[in-house]
């Protein structure tokens, strides 16, 4: 009988993460998903006013165009995979951004402060950083507590 309440266990348990983990996963899915993703800079300083999604992922900066903080309508941003060791104070700009993924982006010691200044971020994406310990994603965690961030 013990067998069977622990077999029980386990499987009410998958279920509940399954459950968890699909949710979590249609909140992320649904960020974003209606703008047009723009992948130039330069196209994006063209479309300054209604530009909303932009992917810079990917390019090997190692620092980001101040250009980038004039999109004051952006709201989805990908930074991902790239090489910064922090962002500008001027990022602060970027007041509707509700979604930024600055995954893989590994010469970054820690979460950038800059970020606290951001009212509507929603979701930020922080996958890939292994050379961060857990006391680095649990301070960007308290650091933004309106924030989700993504770590896995």
């Amino acid at each position: 009988m013990k067998k069977n309440s622990t077999a029980t266990f386990l499987f009410s348990f998958f279920i509940l993460f399954l459950s968890y983990s699909s949710s979590h996963a249609q909140e992320f899915s649904d960020v974003c998903t209606s703008a047009e993703t723009i992948s130039s800079l330069s196209e994006a300083l063209q479309q300054k006013e209604t530009i909303q999604k932009l992917d810079l992922s990917m390019q090997k900066m190692t620092t980001l165009p101040l250009e980038v903080t004039q999109l004051k309508n952006l709201q989805c941003l990908d930074l991902s995979f790239n090489k910064f060791g922090t962002l500008p104070p001027e990022f602060a700009n970027l007041k509707n951004l509700t979604y930024l993924n600055l995954a893989g982006t590994r010469y970054m010691a820690k979460v950038p402060a800059v970020l606290k200044q951001l009212p509507n971020l929603k979701i930020l994406d922080l996958r890939d950083h292994p050379e961060w310990n857990k006391t680095v994603f649990e301070e960007a965690k308290k650091m933004l507590p309106n924030v989700q961030v993504i770590i896995q």
